[in-house]
């Protein structure tokens, strides 16, 4: 429950049904469903099941599964 506005924190998302769009836009649908796409924290194959959250870092694309300790280490904007 958000108390105030300064608790309310802004994200960015994708749902899952558009997550084949966005990563066909990125040129990246092939490599995601052969298994090609790993966490960048835990080499974990990346599935529908198991995504957690797409990120650029020094021009490229990273990515990280859905655990817990993984997605913390996502950088922050």
């Amino acid at each position: 429950m958000v108390k105030n506005m300064k608790d309310k924190k802004e994200i960015e998302a994708v749902h899952k049904h558009d997550l084949e769009i966005l990563l066909q836009n990125l040129n990246l649908l092939d490599s995601f469903r052969t298994g090609k796409i790993k966490c960048q924290f835990c080499n974990d194959v990346l599935r529908d099941d198991n995504f957690g959250a797409i990120y650029p870092e020094q021009n490229r694309i990273l990515f990280a599964c859905s655990k817990l300790e993984c997605l913390a280490k996502v950088p922050k904007k």
